[in-house]
């Protein structure tokens, strides 16, 4: 039996989707992301905010798109594909995460250097994850959101909301410059179940051989959590980015990880992707030498 794969969408525009939605039925992929922020009418541009559109959600007629976007859910439902909703921060893959332990997870985007659109500072909801909360409405089944930089009112308010509209949620924990621990990962995991999330993601990136072993103890670890309450605590996907990362996406399914991610014939949205006809062969190897 094949590993579940999402493909992820981006470096593209909506009449692109389509197409990627075709590919990733013709390589049994159960998943497409859809990134928001990398998809070319969606995504935040340099525009200066007195260049916007008044009828913008920051730079973008959030009335125009959704439409589209509303075809394109139909569509990917016609042909079995489940569509996960992402829209990153602009800032979000420059900064570290934030240690678990220092208690500054939640702290405002301000106070930890990560700048959402004008407007969406001092504590209140980001536009985009107002956008999130409108492409919800159009069905989509799943949506990731960022535990480690938003605020625990504005978690709480997004996955009661999902909730509430039939919609699952990732609670998403990205490190792009270095390893997340295993402590700190344990910690996350647990603050998920405690939100009430449905899938945990968390990712660092892999520099050394150790950093590659880390990945497949923090999945064996949090199997074992899971495996004391499987409905206490949410599927979770683990694994290590960038280009010594590639082989934990494939360890990762194998050791517990719910899905792995590989690009789409518009490329990657992440360091470390692969096509899934690639993916699945090391998957294979894997498997036969773990």
């Amino acid at each position: 039996m094949k590993p579940r794969v999402c493909l992820s969408i981006g470096n593209t525009g909506l009449s692109g989707v389509y197409a990627a939605i075709d590919y990733a039925k013709s390589k049994d992929a159960e998943f497409v992301e859809l990134r928001l922020d990398m998809i070319a009418e969606t995504a935040p541009s340099n525009r200066p905010p007195d260049k916007r559109s008044n009828n913008s959600d920051g730079d973008f007629d959030k009335d125009a798109v959704l439409p589209e976007i509303r075809k394109i859910v139909s569509y990917a439902k016609n042909k079995e594909i489940k569509i996960i909703g992402t829209n990153r921060d602009a800032s979000y893959g420059s900064n570290r995460c934030v240690s678990f332990l220092k208690k500054q997870r939640f702290a405002k985007p301000a106070d930890l250097e990560i700048t959402e659109k004008d407007g969406d500072r001092g504590g209140g909801e980001p536009e985009r994850i107002k956008f999130l909360k409108s492409v919800i409405e159009l069905g989509i089944d799943i949506c990731d959101i960022e535990m480690d930089i938003l605020e625990r009112n504005v978690i709480k308010d997004f996955i009661s909301f999902a909730h509430s509209k039939k919609s699952r949620v990732i609670l998403s924990v990205h490190d792009f410059n270095e390893r997340i621990n295993l402590l700190d990962t344990v910690k996350y995991y647990i603050d998920s179940s405690y939100f009430g999330a449905d899938y945990f993601k968390l990712t660092d990136t892999v520099i050394s051989e150790e950093d590659a072993e880390g990945v497949s103890e923090k999945n064996i670890k949090i199997r074992s959590i899971k495996m004391t309450d499987e409905t206490a605590f949410p599927e979770f996907i683990v694994f290590g980015m960038g280009g010594k990362g590639r082989m934990t996406r494939a360890l990762s399914v194998i050791y517990g990880s719910y899905l792995a991610y590989c690009s789409s014939p518009f490329g990657i949205t992440a360091p470390g992707q692969t096509p899934p006809d690639e993916f699945y062969k090391t998957v294979n190897f894997l498997k036969a030498s773990v």
